[in-house]
């Protein structure tokens, strides 16, 4: 095109301009690093009961894992309550019509035989219990019936799971591998929690002050 044209043409401009600052200059930058060790601690100190029950829950869980490392408790006391469970589990299934015997932690009926061993016992799933019920800012007198109802509903619970693994097992063998993995398993860890989360919302609402609704006046 033409001289004309080239005049309508939008030119870069060679003046110099002044930069735009998009964020904070540096002293502001040295501002927010002096307030991020306060602003730290405030997110801390609004956090401090969160915290501290998963510190308090997690030091408990370690002391619980401790202790059943120690030797006596190993050899002496597991297997004793393994073959508690074992014994409630036979006479209950005998209570019922069942033909069961039981030889330590061993449960035979007919051609079937379970034997209950570590993870059977409900141990962990209760010390899981205790130390979340334990951890959880409450008062004691709250945490006492928490404690022993939930222990022995999860007890109970377990020898329900017992009992319906060796029936499965006499009545339908090809399931008792998924009930006992892939079914029982899955609802103690359910269990466990619905247990906590019910107690820590009545422990909960048992400290909360209710409120009367003003009286009307005649």
């Amino acid at each position: 095109m033409g001289k004309g044209h080239d005049k309508g043409r939008l030119k870069p401009s060679t003046r110099a301009r002044t930069p735009v600052k998009t964020g904070p200059d540096r002293g502001g930058a040295r501002h927010e690093r002096k307030q991020s060790p306060g602003a730290l601690l405030t997110w801390i100190r609004a956090k401090r009961p969160v915290l501290g029950f998963v510190v308090l829950f997690a030091v408990l869980m370690g002391l619980f894992y401790a202790v059943t490392f120690v030797p006596y408790v190993d050899r002496k006391v597991v297997p004793a309550y393994m073959r508690l469970n074992a014994q409630v589990s036979g006479a209950v299934v005998n209570l019922f019509g069942g033909d069961a015997s039981v030889d330590g932690t061993s449960i035979s009926w007919g051609s079937f035989a379970v034997d209950i061993a570590h993870g059977c016992d409900a141990v962990e799933p209760s010390a899981l219990f205790i130390a979340a019920v334990l951890a959880f800012p409450a008062s004691l007198p709250s945490k006492l019936p928490g404690l022993l109802a939930g222990t022995l509903v999860l007890a109970v619970i377990n020898i329900v799971r017992i009992v319906s693994l060796l029936y499965a097992g006499i009545h339908f063998p090809r399931a008792f591998e998924a009930m006992h993995v892939d079914v029982w398993q899955p609802i103690f860890i359910v269990l466990s929690l619905t247990l906590w989360v019910a107690w820590a919302w009545w422990a909960t609402s048992a400290r909360t002050p209710r409120r009367h609704a003003p009286a009307e006046a005649n």
